[in-house]
């Protein structure tokens, strides 16, 4: 008897590490396609609210959405363990592409961010946010058990390091610190000493220093400045800022409709579709509405922090914490420098801000979560090794 209860045990055990969940979290979809929905209607309205055409923002904002749910049903029905060993082939290609803005790369505004194939522009920068969170979840996962040695932390930071300082020379600020806060976070959820990362966190006031000194162009300290005290630079660079604020604050409990308040009538407001977009939104729907928006973003990254809960391995659940990293802060950033209490860094709001590559690498991101919860089941008991 006993040895018919061995059997079978042996044969749960077997099923179990092979069995898999077919279901989705459509809890996670639904709040993706109603805050994609949301930015669709807010580009709309920022743009005027008049008669869509062709080359309207919305137009070209819907097609990226469109391609960007094709990517999430692809990659949420691949196993998302196969982008484990690719992971050095997706992060080439992001390096890759991060190096081709020297030669192909279109200058705006001063900064080399965007490259144009015909009608189309993409941002690699935000290519590389995926291609890094890869990569630095395989390299965690494949050296779990290792993590706490200094050479391994070492590593993690240069597979961070070259993207942060190719960004950083675009120069694109905003985009570099994501990443460094992207590192920080997966790093501290990993098993590496937390003497290293406070080490890091000792030296971040030095740094900083220099950076200031060394590292940043003067209109980006200006800018920095000027973040916390826009009438220091009324009709400069702290225009916007108040201009987000009066909307904002002249928004009351329910906004002015879609139409938006008359900041963005008279277009006094301007970048209201991608920085100050919150603003523009706030002046649609107001204070309820700014809230609801901000509850929908807490529901949608409490459901990527479960994916962190039921995923087996390392790789899944380091793959969930920076998906949440990277969307909360691009969130906490956006929101902030709306509301005058961070620095104007151009870091987008996801799923809200008019920005293509920004929408379609996030809507991407969240196929391969789906993927680590359809197969969660697939390591079963050997998920003891957490790899």
């Amino acid at each position: 008897m006993a040895t018919i209860a061995g059997l079978r045990g042996a044969q749960g055990r077997a099923r179990s590490t092979t069995a898999q969940t077919t279901e989705l979290d459509p809890f996670m979809l639904v709040l993706v396609a109603v805050l994609t929905g949301f930015g669709l209607v807010t580009i709309w309205s920022a743009d005027g609210a008049g008669a869509i055409t062709l080359g309207s923002p919305v137009i070209r904002q819907g097609m990226f959405a469109i391609s960007g749910v094709i990517a999430m049903v692809v990659l949420a029905s691949v196993n998302y363990r196969f982008l484990k060993s690719l992971a050095p082939v997706i992060y080439g290609a992001s390096i890759a592409l991060l190096l081709s803005l020297m030669f192909i790369g279109t200058s705006i505004l001063g900064a080399t961010r965007w490259i144009y194939i015909g009608p189309v522009s993409f941002q690699p920068s935000e290519v590389a946010k995926l291609g890094v969170i890869i990569a630095l979840a395989a390299f965690i996962s494949e050296h779990h058990d290792e993590m706490d040695r200094f050479q391994n932390f070492l590593i993690s930071i240069a597979i961070v390091g070259v993207p942060f300082l190719l960004v950083f020379e675009q120069p694109d600020l905003g985009t570099s610190v994501v990443f460094g806060v992207v590192w920080f976070v997966m790093m501290l959820m990993s098993s590496t000493r937390l003497l290293y990362l406070a080490g890091v966190v000792a030296l971040a006031i030095p740094g900083s220093l220099f950076a200031w000194r060394y590292m940043l162009l003067p209109y980006q300290r200006d800018r920095l400045m000027v973040s916390y005290d826009p009438y220091r630079d009324y009709f400069g660079e702290g225009f916007n800022i108040i201009q987000a604020q009066v909307t904002i604050g002249s928004a009351g409990w329910f906004g002015h409709g879609l139409s938006g308040g008359s900041q963005s009538e008279f277009q006094l407001l301007s970048v209201r579709t991608s920085d100050f977009v919150f603003a523009h939104a706030m002046s649609m729907f107001g204070f309820v509405g700014g809230i609801a928006l901000f509850f929908t973003f807490m529901l949608l990254l409490w459901r990527i922090l479960r994916v962190v809960g039921i995923a087996r391995d390392t790789f899944g659940q380091q793959l969930a914490v920076g998906v949440a990293v990277m969307i909360f802060f691009q969130m906490f950033v956006n929101i902030g420098m709306n509301l005058g209490i961070m620095p104007v860094t151009g870091i987008p709001l996801p799923f809200i801000s008019l920005g293509g590559t920004s929408l379609f690498v996030t809507m991407s991101a969240i196929g391969i979560l789906q993927s680590v919860v359809m197969n969660h089941r697939g390591l079963g008991f050997q998920s003891q090794t957490r790899r």
